[in-house]
């Protein structure tokens, strides 16, 4: 469901040239609307230049430490992400949804795990969330993270890192890769790719002995991530992956080729009938145009915020990168990919 709840902002800490930490201040009675889960993500709305904008980004606090904070690093052209790094400061509010997302691990206390972390840039976002949380609620458990970045300036919460090393330090282990600095190691000076992981695996660590890798970054370095942990010997059942950027497309049908369709979305227990055009991309992009208020963030098929459940008729999906096998099976699709395979589509997003 569509929820957001205008919050202020505690603090916003520069932790490199162009990315920040926003901690955001949750009054007592939404605690339990921010209630997350280590991995989840926000989204956040803004009217930025008179147009409406939504994005979302990985909570990076421990639930532990009764905070809510997110990374915020600034991409070549991202809006959002420039007005959050330049605009936005302490004491301004914005609209924030309830946290959403099924990335990550929720730590048991009594279990002893070993897990691995790969992470570049400010994919570290969801992972330092899981690694906090985990190294606090489970005593006898172990991560080891692999971080890559340009510059050790480049490196978001360097400081946050030094701390848990500094606290967990026979239970957490950090490599550093630099693609623009040399360090002393040459094993450890480029980028996270199958050969820097095939030489990491051969002399530094042994993948197989991890229970669980959990992965963020960009869409290349993930698929080798992938593939060199599982010639490694780990299953792929044990490695989760969170994308926050992806280079495919979507429906990729031409307007011509498109067949005009009216289908009905339930929310709130209501229906709405919605004409979809051949000129419309997605189901949510039509309901949009209509005034419907859809949940959404990315429209890359990449958070699941858009999903919702077919409860009749048949719809086409493009790109998938969020919903699990067992959701699919269930009728669950993405919104921001999807259109209807002719009429009588219902839609339920009260999921």
């Amino acid at each position: 469901m569509t929820v957001f709840h205008r919050l202020n902002i505690a603090a916003i800490t520069r932790e490199t040239p162009d990315a920040v930490a926003i901690t955001l201040h949750v009054p007592e009675q939404l605690r339990s609307h921010y209630h997350y889960t280590p991995g989840q993500h926000l989204t956040l709305k803004a009217l930025i230049d008179g147009q409406e904008l939504r994005r979302c980004y990985s909570i990076c606090s421990s639930p532990q430490d009764g905070v809510l904070q997110i990374g915020v690093k600034a991409i070549p052209e991202g809006r959002f992400s420039g007005f959050a790094n330049t605009h936005l400061k302490s004491g301004d509010s914005i609209d924030v949804m309830v946290p959403q997302g099924q990335f990550g691990y929720l730590p048991r206390p009594g279990t002893r795990g070993n897990y691995l972390a790969v992470a570049a840039g400010s994919g570290i976002t969801p992972l330092l969330s899981i690694i906090t949380t985990t190294l606090q609620q489970e005593p006898e458990s172990r991560f080891t993270l692999i971080y890559g970045n340009r510059t050790s300036r480049t490196v978001m919460f360097r400081e946050a890192l030094t701390d848990l090393k500094n606290r967990y330090a026979q239970r957490f282990q950090v490599l550093y890769l630099f693609s623009q600095e040399n360090g002393d190691s040459p094993l450890l000076n480029g980028r996270i790719d199958s050969e820097h992981l095939v030489n990491i695996g051969r002399t530094l660590l042994d993948y197989s002995a991890f229970d669980r890798a959990f992965v963020c970054g960009p869409e290349s370095m993930m698929d080798d991530v992938h593939t060199a942990l599982e010639q490694a010997g780990m299953t792929a059942d044990r490695i989760f992956t969170e994308r926050f950027n992806t280079s495919a497309g979507g429906i990729t049908a031409s307007a011509t080729e498109r067949v005009a369709t009216r289908f009905v979305l339930v929310q709130d227990g209501a229906e709405q009938e919605i004409e979809m055009s051949a000129e419309d991309d997605s189901i949510l992009d039509a309901a949009l145009r209509q005034g419907a208020d859809l949940p959404y963030a990315c429209k890359g098929g990449v958070c699941a915020t858009c999903k919702c459940r077919v409860l009749a008729g048949e719809v086409e999906m493009g790109i998938n990168y969020s919903l699990e096998p067992d959701q699919i099976e269930a009728g669950f699709i993405l919104s921001c990919q999807s259109r209807p395979k002719g009429d009588g589509v219902v839609l339920d997003f009260d999921v």
